[in-house]
């Protein structure tokens, strides 16, 4: 018998999956855009939720978001210390592909750990020989409780004369922000527009202009940091993350960041800064996340 996904669709059932996938870093993607569904705080990527076996007992979440501006997002993750037979994991690869694509064969993000990609794409050569795919490897890196407090009880760092903390303005500076970001892509300057208008976001002025900025993600996680190269080396870029950990903490949420495995640079100060932690293995090995492309 194959294993049959069950959708999240009632509000109670919904909040019970964002206290469950709080629980966990393996499903930290899940907690903030089910927040944004069940408040419809960001309606250009609606979101639907499964999970397998079922609620009371969930091995496995998927996530599909259905992106206004930009290709779907689909989001897989293991709930920490359960198994999963890899037949039954393409089974419900299969299944959630059908249940949100149905036969259409459409270009797609998905975002998950490591060997679960890897089975992703199992099952998207055994349905078909003509995808192709790139992937981005990442370090994902969280704060604990203690980590928060801590944040929160630092003050944010004091800018160099002449800056100074603001926002940014959305209709007129997301043309900028897009600009900085390499993987920028169709639709992807509205969509930065409604994540500037609707989400949390940082950013530092010098004379009057955005030099250092940072925001969030529909998913929670902390994206698009950035410095104007001459004015790099003033701790800005620390200066924006500080100022976006306090507004994420403020709202409730966790913060969390992902870091390209070959930007060594923001890898080791991450790595080094006592208000995050790696997401490791039992070992202390680097746990991998793969944001996946697919493309027909």
């Amino acid at each position: 018998m194959k294993a049959t996904l069950i959708e999240i669709t009632t509000r109670e059932n919904l909040r019970r999956a964002q206290a469950q996938c709080s629980r966990y870093v393996n499903t930290i993607y899940f907690p903030f855009s089910i927040h944004t569904q069940l408040e419809e705080s960001f309606p250009e990527s609606p979101v639907r939720v499964f999970v397998y076996p079922n609620l009371s007992h969930p091995k496995m979440f998927f996530m599909f978001k259905n992106n206004e501006y930009i290709k779907p997002t689909l989001a897989l993750a293991q709930v920490n210390g359960t198994s999963m037979n890899r037949l039954e994991l393409i089974d419900l690869i299969n299944e959630f592909r059908t249940r949100v694509f149905g036969a259409k064969r459409q270009p797609h993000l998905v975002i998950a750990e490591e060997h679960l990609i890897k089975m992703y794409g199992v099952a998207m050569r055994l349905s078909s020989s003509d995808w192709t795919n790139t992937d981005l490897r990442l370090s994902l890196f969280y704060m604990t409780e203690n980590q928060k407090a801590l944040a929160m009880t630092t003050p944010l760092p004091n800018v160099p004369n002449g800056y100074y903390y603001d926002e940014i303005e959305p209709t007129e500076e997301a043309e900028i922000v897009n600009g900085t970001w390499k993987h920028a892509g169709a639709g992807d300057l509205e969509q930065t527009m409604a994540k500037l208008l609707r989400l949390p976001s940082s950013c530092v002025r010098f004379n009057g202009k955005p030099v250092a900025f940072e925001m969030i993600d529909p998913a929670g996680f902390f994206n698009n940091q950035y410095v104007f190269e001459d004015h790099r080396r003033k701790g800005l870029g620390n200066a924006v993350e500080m100022d976006l950990i306090h507004k994420t903490v403020s709202l409730g949420f966790s913060p969390f960041k992902t870091v390209a495995k070959d930007n060594k640079i923001v890898l080791d100060a991450s790595i080094a800064n006592k208000l995050w932690t790696m997401w490791t293995d039992e070992d202390g090995n680097a746990k991998t996340v793969v944001f996946q492309t697919w493309h027909c």
